[in-house]
This record gives C-alpha cells, structure tokens and sequence, in this order.
C-alpha cells in the first residue's frame, strides 16, 4: 500500500464498518512470551519481502521484494504448526484464515487470493495455506498480505483481529521482533521458513 493510500485505508474502514486498525494491547507476560512459537516469515524459504506497519502497528503488510512483483498469488505459508481456527471470505477484509498455535498464540491473514485450508485443519509450519492477494475492500486494490501475530489474553479460544482493542502483539519472525510503532518499513527481510 503507497503511503498515499493511507487516509484513503482508513477511510475505506471506517466506512465498510471495520474500525481504523490500531496499536495493539500491552504485550503478554513474560510466562506467555516464553511459549511463543518460534514463528517464521509466512512465504518462501530465502525469499525477500518488504514490512510496512503503515498505520496500524503492529499489523504489518508484506510485498514482495525488490519491486513488488510477484506478490500477487505468491504462496502464503504457516508461520508455524497449528489448527486452523477460521477460514472465510469477509466483506471488508477479503479471503481471510487464522490458525491457532497453542499456547495462546494465533496468526490471521487477510486480502488472500485464495485459502487452501478449512476450519478444524492440522497445518505444519511452511506448509501452503493460501496465496497472495488483493480481495476485500480495505486492501485497496493493492495485492499484500495483512499479517497479525495475536495472544487470546482472555482466555476465550479466539484471537480478535483488524481493529483497536484487538488481541494482536508485536510479530516475531527467526526471532526478530517487527511492528513496534506505525510509519516503520523493514526492508529485503528475508523468509527462514525453511
């Protein structure tokens, strides 16, 4: 999404009946921490990819490197083993999945072309899931995917996502923490989701 789009984003949320996505809730405690899965850049081994928190930290939105081309319908990978716990098409935000990882921790893709995965299913981590896309009108046409790390802090089975007041947190990929404030890009990160 260009920096230009994002009024644009906002606007589009707020008018499809998704709030305007937010910083996330303060992170888990320590204890939780210690049981996040050991996640990984959700595409292709050795692949480079461009983080953009735009303005919803700690949600990131992820293209392709150097130049975007090829984002569109690249292979979404699990992050890490789980279940998946939604698969759907949304109005507003597209094809979307989410998987459970134990422990607490969830992930969520939005704006994906297409979902390989239903409801209840056993994923490994890099296995394919999906495939990049732009659907949902808050993707703005652009092909990306909005990727949220999530901790159910309530304890419900569920992990919120999209908008303030959900239950994302900072993402971790190899290790490396990512979304700490809005207006922050990383640049030719590279997947190890070997």
């Amino acid at each position: 999404m260009h920096r230009t789009t994002i009024g644009v984003f906002t606007a589009i949320l707020l008018s499809a009946g998704l709030p305007a996505l937010a910083n996330a809730a303060p992170a888990p405690d320590e204890a939780s921490i210690a049981a996040r899965p050991a996640f990984q850049l959700p595409f292709d081994c050795n692949s480079k990819w461009r983080l953009d928190t735009w303005a919803h930290a700690p949600a990131l939105d992820m293209v392709k490197e150097p130049n975007q081309v090829g984002t569109e319908g690249a292979p979404y990978r699990a992050s890490a083993d789980g279940v998946v716990r939604q698969s759907f098409y949304h109005s507003n935000a597209g094809n979307m999945i989410q998987i459970n990882h134990g422990g607490g921790w969830f992930t969520t893709g939005i704006h994906l072309q297409s979902r390989a995965v239903a409801v209840g299913a056993r994923v490994t981590r890099g296995q394919i899931i999906g495939r990049v896309g732009k659907t949902g009108p808050t993707s703005n046409g652009h092909p990306h995917l909005h990727y949220e790390q999530a901790f159910d802090r309530n304890g419900d089975g569920f992990a919120s996502w999209g908008g303030p007041g959900t239950e994302r947190v900072r993402p971790f990929f190899n290790g490396v923490e990512y979304g700490q404030a809005n207006g922050r890009t990383w640049r030719n990160v590279v997947s190890r989701n070997c």
